[in-house]
């Protein structure tokens, strides 16, 4: 079969464009074989009869553009046999295929993820290489630059009512933009809505969790090491925003410290903090620190977006970085790093100022 080039439509507008690329998928998937009525026959996509070995099984597309997880839950009980629902989307998003798997949900992508559970059949395929479809107004990842911004200040307060004017204040990102990624988190089952104008975090963790699975830290941030010439970590902490305090340079504490100070349950072995610039050779002789190449007592990371320093919290008179930043910053550190971070997560005042 003539392989098909779908290098050239990447950005999915319509509810017949995604129609149209699906067909052609499924006509050229080479791992499953597929039957459709033709296209000149009476309601050409009503059905579509999945083949494997001597059994058959005919599902009715639904097409979404950009399902949401409430319509989805909402409507899982009304996909069941004799004709179950497949639920055809240009892209499945992390959230959505959970969602499925839990309910047993038959859904595809463009990109040729496939997730199909019947009695006796399981399909669970990765997307195909070369396919890279999505819908064109689906933000990409809303866990970088700022739009995560918009997640890290939802997450400063898990349980306050907001309204789009306190996040674009408080975020300084656009009107538009932060009305987008509110609509996606709501779409993805990760805020709700209270009234007309106020919205709440729905799923707190589960939107931590899917930050965590999103984040690169090395890409996002530039690392700098440091021995420390004497001194337990709080001590070290404690000189170093002092430093901050004097030059007005923005300073926000994270991974173990942070952690320890919000919620002890191990003991930090080194500091971390998110720096708007780095302490210049004076200053590193006054707070007895020496560049190293690794590891060190001191790690001070340069952020490439400055909202990690717009969201804050003090205690101990030191400036910590949100809850779910810490956590998030722990993830595959090593040193006990990991139970610091699920500590801190299981507590009650997890994401609670």
């Amino acid at each position: 079969m003539k392989a098909l080039d779908f290098s050239k439509q990447t950005d999915i507008r319509y509810e017949s464009e995604l129609a149209h690329h699906f067909r052609q998928l499924i006509e050229a998937d080479p791992d499953l074989q597929w039957h459709v009525p033709p296209e000149s026959a009476p309601a050409p996509r009503q059905w579509v009869e999945l083949r494997l070995d001597d059994r058959s099984e005919r599902f009715k597309p639904l097409y979404r553009l950009k399902p949401s997880v409430p319509e989805l839950e909402s409507q899982a009980e009304r996909w069941d046999a004799p004709n179950p629902t497949l639920l055809v989307v240009p892209e499945l998003s992390p959230r959505v295929l959970d969602l499925c798997r839990q309910k047993r949900l038959a859904a595809i992508d463009l990109n040729g993820r496939a997730y199909i559970r019947l009695t006796g059949l399981l399909v669970d395929r990765r997307p195909l290489p070369g396919r890279n479809f999505r819908f064109r107004l689906e933000p990409r990842n809303v866990f970088v630059g700022k739009s995560a911004r918009i997640i890290r200040t939802l997450l400063t307060d898990r349980d306050r009512l907001w309204v789009q004017s306190e996040l674009v204040n408080r975020t300084k990102a656009s009107s538009g933009l932060v009305s987008r990624i509110v609509q996606h988190l709501i779409s993805q089952g990760f805020v709700e809505r209270q009234g007309s104008r106020e919205f709440r975090v729905h799923d707190p963790l589960g939107l931590t969790d899917a930050w965590v699975k999103a984040d690169a830290f090395a890409r996002r941030n530039t690392t700098t090491y440091y021995t420390a010439f004497g001194g337990a970590p709080l001590e070290i902490a404690l000189r170093l925003h002092s430093w901050a305090k004097e030059q007005s340079a923005r300073i926000a504490f994270t991974q173990w410290i942070a952690a320890w100070l919000r919620h002890p349950y191990t003991e930090p072995p080194l500091v971390c903090a998110y720096v708007a610039r780095l302490p210049e050779a004076p200053a590193l002789d006054q707070l007895g620190l020496r560049p190293v190449n690794e590891v060190g007592k001191l790690w001070l990371h340069v952020p490439d977006d400055e909202g990690v320093l717009l969201e804050t919290q003090t205690l101990r008179d030191l400036p910590l970085a949100s809850d779910a930043q810490i956590y998030v910053d722990l993830q595959h550190t090593g040193l006990r790093g990991p139970d610091q971070a699920a500590a801190l997560r299981n507590w009650e005042g997890f994401c609670r100022p």
